[in-house]
């Protein structure tokens, strides 16, 4: 039996379709995640927080990230989120001059948290727009 309706192969299509499932894949989430950090570190460096060049180096180090996902399960496993592993496989791909501001100030769960929101607002979208019929 699955967890919910919306993992099972048998009731997920009759509650969901596969845009509002893709905006809730470990991969979309993942993504999510790596945006909110780059996003914090830019609005940092837009209040003088952090560098200029901290910032561009966080979002270039970012770029072509490609998670591993195992690693990821093992650190969530571990910490109870997956950003502390998200964070060790991040910074090795930031030049140094934004390495020690990835994730200035920020919690864990304000990550967790964010790219949440994030997802909801796009289903919310979906969800308006089926409705809408559009």
């Amino acid at each position: 039996m699955s967890f919910s309706p919306l993992d099972s192969a048998l009731y997920g299509r009759v509650f969901s379709t596969p845009e509002l499932r893709g905006l809730f894949s470990d991969a979309a989430h993942v993504a999510r995640m790596v945006e909110v950090e780059v996003a914090l570190a830019r609005s940092q460096a837009s209040l003088e927080l952090i560098p200029p060049e901290a910032a561009d180096a966080i979002a270039a180090g970012t770029r072509n990230f490609m998670p591993d996902m195992d690693a990821l399960a093992a650190g969530l496993v571990g910490d109870g989120v997956p950003v502390v592993a998200l964070l060790a496989q991040l910074r090795p791909l930031i030049a140094p001059e934004g390495r020690d501001f990835l994730h200035y100030g920020a919690t864990t769960q304000d990550i967790v948290d964010t790219a949440l929101v994030l997802a909801l607002r796009d289903a919310l979208n979906l969800l308006e727009a089926d409705l809408r019929g559009s």
